[in-house]
């Protein structure tokens, strides 16, 4: 087998890979493989300990809908971010009490052959979450207010959220999705699964960014800081393409514009938006939230 001439005798798979590494007009993708750093020798003790996790469910409404299937990775990290230490990842099924929606089955693969009869190991999964610092998912929004409701023991405990809490175009990243940021790092998977998911985080959890950080790291720093949601209670129907332009959404479920800023931000929204939005009539409402609350329903 031959790579641009680098090699003229048969070679393993992972000797190409190698070689096409090195060539500026190839890109080479690894399959993603569960991370297991248990009792490796050399690694330093972690300070700090999360857990990732990922549901799949019934569809995207926690008051209505029902997790079909968690999947958790615990995992400690130094004090450089590293991570250092995993434990054996854990994942449960768990039929609904309805039939699952065949758009669910598509997109995941669950049938409910295959939850008949399953469900999630309460105690287990408790334990593991509270025996850590925080809870990692990728859009914690949509996994937090879902396992709450599913396993409420673990009310208040810190989330960080690796899609929002990293600032992804700023490292250089061109997309948010799990499955393209693991694609920009040099590997693919099979989706759409939890336990996939849970492995295809912690790898993307684990990479080293090109200032030395991890995402880890990064991600642990900025959830750990306290923000504030500045809402435009009864804004103006005309200050709607204002409030978009300057990064405000629409919070359909209260039915408000919003926006999210860090403490050095607050006073300059809350100024423009009492000026711009309200015509110095009125004031918009703030609340501080910090990682014990963040991304909750």
């Amino acid at each position: 087998m031959s790579v641009d001439g680098l090699m003229s005798v048969p070679a393993s798979a992972d000797m190409v890979a190698r070689a096409l590494d090195r060539q500026a007009d190839y890109r080479v993708l690894r399959r993603m493989r569960t991370i297991d750093r248990r009792g490796v020798p050399g690694l330093k003790t972690s300070v700090l300990t999360g857990v990732a996790i990922d549901v799949e469910t019934t569809g995207r409404d926690p008051n209505a809908d029902h997790v079909i299937e968690l999947a958790v990775q615990r995992f400690g990290i130094d004090e450089k971010g590293r991570i250092v230490e995993t434990e054996k990842p854990r994942g449960w099924l768990e039929h609904p009490g309805i039939a699952i929606p065949q758009e669910i089955t598509r997109i995941t693969g669950i049938r409910d052959d295959d939850v008949r009869g399953r469900a999630i190991a309460d105690g287990e999964a408790v334990s593991i979450i509270l025996g850590s610092d925080f809870v990692v998912a990728h859009n914690a929004s949509f996994d937090r207010p879902f396992l709450e409701r599913r396993l409420p023991e673990i009310v208040d405990v810190p989330w960080a959220c690796s899609l929002s809490d990293v600032d992804w175009a700023l490292h250089g990243f061109e997309a948010r999705k799990l499955k393209h940021l693991a694609m920009e790092m040099g590997w693919f998977y099979e989706a759409h699964r939890a336990t996939v998911d849970v492995t295809a985080l912690l790898h993307v959890l684990d990479h080293e960014l090109a200032d030395g950080s991890t995402v880890v790291a990064r991600m642990v720093e900025r959830a750990r800081r306290p923000t504030f949601v500045v809402e435009a209670v009864d804004a103006p129907f005309e200050r709607k393409d204002a409030l978009a332009a300057r990064g405000w959404k629409w919070n359909t479920g209260r039915r408000v514009w919003a926006v999210t800023v860090d403490a050095d931000r607050l006073d300059a929204e809350l100024e423009w938006a009492t000026i711009h939005v309200y015509g110095a009539l009125r004031s918009p409402e703030w609340t501080r939230t910090d990682w014990h609350t963040r991304h909750a329903a």
